[in-house]
């Protein structure tokens, strides 16, 4: 259940004392160099109950109550941290017949009887980092970063028959005994610690920018089944803003998971069965034209250890105070990967707003 009601985007207070700015209030906080696919961009989680906005990461991002500082220092130095008192996951479809429910953590149900969903709202899921960024001679740009919180995607933690979880669901905050041919499976987001660094490069026309993260769990030997394992992750991409409006998008990411081939001695793991790396590539070609108000884009996302894609193609059009919107999505290949399972999911999505 969501913790902000999903009409409100973003509502924050904004004070300035001089080099510093202090922000309050629900909020999305933009980390990292890429445009896409980032691997930095870790403070929101994801919204993912509705993937008609997948051609827009922004609108993904799940806005969080949360206090951000940034201080602006010489030499082209900024400060920037983050304290988030409560904790929200990424946002999935739990009922197998809804249009966006994923087959991911099928194997891990199997019926169980009884469903424990910790409370996140609570300040021992308090979360925070810091970044540092810099500026060198108006091309290059660098940026380090740490956080310390929860990974958003959440995990499973499959209890032996007969046992019994404190505060089950449908158990009144008490405790509940499994059948003996059932089991109960709590929900758990893992702590994580995030390091990451980040460099961009202009050239002219051309923007160049390069991510990388260490993102390190607990479960380092890597053969605890409710706790992902620790993992590398990279992004490299260039932006080209070509002659006569064109604008040209190329990245290109992939996770790495360590100590891979743990998790396939548990049939339980929540990383049963899948692959050490996910890769992934995006491409988009956009051009505006009518003085900035018109704008076509086609763009895709391919996934690589998948074998799966998306093809997104869209317009987006300014009258005056009225803008215009209409995304399509087709997706393809493997119906076993991630946005291949919802080659039946094609959709069109028109949007109207009215600007004030």
């Amino acid at each position: 259940r969501p913790q902000i009601a999903p009409w409100i985007d973003e509502a924050y207070l904004k004070m300035l004392f001089g080099p510093a700015v202090i922000t309050g209030g629900i909020q999305k906080i933009n980390w990292g160099r890429a445009e896409t696919l980032s691997v930095l961009d870790i403070v929101n989680p994801r919204d993912q109950t509705d993937l008609t906005l997948l051609y827009n990461p922004q609108e993904m991002k799940i806005a969080r109550p949360l206090v951000s500082a940034a201080v602006y220092l010489p030499h082209d130095l900024k400060l920037e941290g983050v304290f988030l008192p409560v904790f929200e996951g990424d946002r999935i479809v739990t009922g197998a017949s809804d249009r966006w429910y994923s087959r991911r953590f099928e194997r891990l149900w199997d019926s169980p009887a009884a469903f424990h969903q910790p409370a996140t709202n609570t300040l021992s899921y308090a979360q925070g980092g810091g970044r540092l960024t810099a500026a060198v001679g108006g091309m290059h740009d660098f940026g380090v970063q740490y956080f310390y919180g929860r990974l958003p995607e959440p995990a499973f933690k499959t209890e032996p028959i007969g046992s019994s979880i404190p505060g089950s669901m449908g158990s009144g905050g008490g405790s509940v005994l499994a059948p003996p041919s059932r089991k109960i499976i709590a929900g758990v987001y893992n702590p994580y610690h995030h390091i990451g660094i980040d460099y961009g490069l202009g050239i002219g026309p051309v923007a160049l920018s390069a991510e990388l993260a260490a993102n390190i769990t607990a479960d380092i030997a890597g053969n605890d089944p409710s706790v992902y394992n620790p993992a590398l992750a990279w992004n490299i991409g260039a932006v080209y803003s070509a002659p006569l409006g064109f604008s040209l998008n190329l990245t290109a990411a992939e996770t790495i998971r360590l100590k891979h081939t743990q998790t396939n001695l548990h049939p339980h793991d929540v990383e049963y069965g899948r692959k050490a790396t996910d890769t992934k590539v995006s491409f988009s070609v956009a051009q505006t034209l009518l003085r900035s108000s018109f704008e076509w884009r086609l763009g895709m996302q391919v996934g690589l250890e998948d074998a799966d894609f998306c093809i997104m193609p869209g317009i987006h059009w300014q009258l005056a105070t009225l803008l215009l919107d209409c995304n399509v999505g087709i997706f393809g290949g493997s119906r076993a990967g991630r946005l291949g399972q919802f080659y039946r999911n094609s959709f069109i999505r028109l949007t109207a707003a009215y600007e004030f």
